[in-house]
């Protein structure tokens, strides 16, 4: 790559083979063409070593790597990106084509913000349905609502590479809500905004990893929130319904897993 592209697109994918190439070409496809492409093959033993080793384009550089963990993946790409801005997508996810564009164009004309997220569908068993969770549009609503819910989609965010070194990065030690900590600490140095139009899709799984590990994410959630509660204020009620109801759920479920029998006494 002969000059220092403006954006440093990053991607980190373990046994993405079924989704990767549709990731890969929904970013080849942006209107907006002066970008790196960094893709971090986080250790994958399916086929997707050999996709992302197929791909033909100047602007995309393939590291393969063992397993870092999706924060510490993250990490090492942001660093070794040249871009003055990050753009985020997750590997089985897909960005419209003005996306780039779009959040390039409001950063620029935006110094003091240090984030910019938009909009996005959801794709579930083949369907696109419109989003649920509330998108609030300006830094005031982002902040005030910070508390209750994660207001930015990870793969429909634009950051500024300055202030994510500034802020530390992602959090290695949080598994499912790096991102979200990654907004506060974000906001404590700039703005942050959404902008009111959909950039891409994200998709939805029945069965996730998130699913699964319920007793892991309720308490790094809970984490987050009270760490954007003592930044940012907020609702304390809420926090103690998240707190009570979420304890309730896992000791319901914990109460519901069969219990090994005693074996027979001979």
């Amino acid at each position: 790559m002969s000059k220092i592209p403006k954006v440093s697109v990053v991607t980190s994918v373990y046994n993405g083979e079924k989704y990767i190439s549709a990731c890969v070409q929904s970013i080849l496809d942006q209107s907006f063409e002066d970008f790196e492409f960094i893709l971090l093959d986080n250790g994958s033993t399916d086929g997707t070593s050999e996709l992302l080793d197929r791909i033909d384009d100047p602007r995309v550089r393939v590291i393969h790597q063992e397993n870092l963990g999706i924060p510490q993946s993250l990490n090492k790409g942001i660093h070794l990106a040249c871009g003055e801005l990050i753009a985020r997508l997750d590997a089985d996810d897909v960005s419209y084509p003005d996306r780039l564009e779009r959040q390039v164009k409001f950063m620029d004309a935006n110094p003091d913000h240090v984030l910019c997220g938009g909009g996005y569908e959801r794709w579930i068993n083949g369907c696109l349905s419109p989003q649920t969770v509330p998108l609030p549009l300006n830094d005031d609503d982002i902040r005030s609502c910070l508390s209750r819910y994660n207001p930015i989609a990870h793969s429909a965010v634009v950051f500024r590479k300055d202030a994510f070194l500034k802020a530390g990065g992602y959090d290695r030690h949080l598994r499912f809500s790096q991102d979200y900590d990654l907004w506060i600490k974000l906001m404590k140095i700039g703005k942050a905004c959404n902008l009111d139009e959909n950039f891409g899709f994200v998709r939805f799984y029945e069965e996730s990893t998130f699913s699964s590990n319920k007793s892991i994410t309720f308490f790094e959630v809970l984490k987050v929130k009270w760490k954007a509660y003592s930044l940012y204020g907020g609702s304390f009620f809420y926090l103690l319904y998240f707190m009570l109801r979420g304890l309730l759920v896992l000791a319901f479920r914990f109460s519901m897993k069969p219990k090994k029998e005693s074996p027979t006494q001979v």
